[in-house]
C-alpha cells in the first residue's frame, strides 16, 4: 500500500521509472524497495488511475473515400430521362416515391398530405437531385392522381406528364413502391417498440 501511495506522491511515475529513482538514490530516505513495488502490482495490478489518466484513444482507421465518378457514357446516352411517381402511405405517414427508367435511382419523400402544394415541393426536390448530377427530367408518367399538377409542372419545370388510362396504376411505379414498403416495413418490425412515432416511419422511408 506504501509503494502505491509513493507513486501517487511522486506524480504517477510508471513503475519502470519509480524502480530506477529508487535505485539510483533519486530520492531521499525512501522507505519502498523494487521488492515492495513488485508485490503491489502482484495484489494491486495495474492502477486504475493511472490507466485513465495516462491511456490515449487508439488511432482510428483510415477513412477512404468511396466517391467515384460515373462514366462519361452514362450522361452521354441518358442525360434525358423518364420518371415515375406514385404516391405511397405507410403506417400513417405519407410519401412521394419517384424511380427513373434509365440508371434507376429511387427518391421517396415525406410529404405532409397528398395535395397540390406539398406534393409540388417534393417533386421539386427530386428534380433538383437530377439536375445536380446532371440529369434533365423530361417526362413523368403517373396515375390520374396527379393531373391537377399538370398545369404547375409544365408553367414552371417544362416537362410533360403521361398519365395513365382511367383507373389504370403505372406499373414501374407500382413496383417501385412495393419494394419500398417492404423496406420500411422490416425495419419497422425489428424496432423494439409497440408504437412508433410518425417521424421516424419518415425517416425509415428517406
Amino acid at each position: 500500500m506504501e509503494a502505491r501511495s509513493a507513486m501517487h506522491i511522486l506524480n504517477a511515475p510508471s513503475t519502470k521509472s519509480l524502480k530506477y529513482a529508487i535505485q539510483s538514490g533519486l530520492i531521499k530516505n525512501c522507505p519502498i524497495t523494487k521488492e515492495a513495488i513488485n508485490h503491489a502490482e502482484a495484489i494491486f495490478g495495474p492502477d486504475a488511475s493511472t490507466l485513465k489518466g495516462k491511456s490515449t484513444r487508439p488511432t482510428p482507421k483510415k477513412m477512404y473515400s468511396d466517391f467515384f465518378s460515373p462514366p462519361e457514357e452514362l450522361y452521354q446516352h441518358n442525360r434525358s430521362t423518364t420518371v415515375c411517381i406514385d404516391h405511397m402511405e405507410i403506417e400513417n405517414a405519407k410519401f412521394l416515391t419517384c424511380i427513373d427508367t434509365t440508371v434507376r435511382y429511387r427518391s421517396c419523400i415525406p410529404v405532409q398530405n397528398l395535395k397540390t402544394d406539398p406534393v409540388f415541393e417534393a417533386l421539386d426536390k427530386i428534380f433538383r437531385r437530377y439536375n445536380k448530377a446532371g440529369f434533365q427530367v423530361k417526362i413523368i408518367k403517373c396515375d390520374r392522381a396527379f393531373i391537377p399538377l399538370t398545369d404547375d409542372v409544365l408553367d414552371d419545370m417544362g416537362v410533360t406528364i403521361d398519365p395513365t388510362a382511367a383507373g389504370d396504376h403505372e406499373p414501374t411505379a407500382e413496383r417501385n413502391n412495393r419494394m419500398l414498403k417492404e423496406r420500411v416495413r422490416v425495419a419497422l418490425a425489428r424496432l423494439p417498440y409497440k408504437v412508433v412515432p410518425k417521424v421516424i416511419t419518415e425517416c425509415l422511408g428517406r
